[in-house]
């Protein structure tokens, strides 16, 4: 996938900031990158930065794993908004 089609799908996105050369994406935003290799797809879940330097992608995670991926191998983006539990969580049972 081309830099620029990412830029314009991360700008797009409510709540993904711009942050230097990269994109910062807040807790509370679920961002998933999907890799297309040559005999499966690859997915990094959790998503906290992706920043491109030259053919590579860097991806951090919000667990504080990195990868590195040729930016070329990039097939997709996933975003989903992540709702915290509120109240008592009980088991159902009275």
């Amino acid at each position: 996938m081309k830099l620029e089609l990412v830029a314009r799908i991360l700008d797009g996105i409510a709540g993904v900031r711009k942050d230097g050369g990269g994109w910062q994406i807040p807790d509370g935003l679920e961002v998933s990158a999907f890799f297309a290799l040559p005999s499966e797809l690859l997915a990094v879940q959790r998503c906290a930065r992706l920043e491109p330097s030259g053919e590579v992608l860097a991806i951090e995670t919000h667990k504080g794993e990195r990868f590195y991926f040729p930016l070329e191998l990039l097939a997709g983006l996933k975003s989903a908004t992540v709702e915290r539990a509120t109240g008592n969580r009980g088991a159902g049972f009275r």
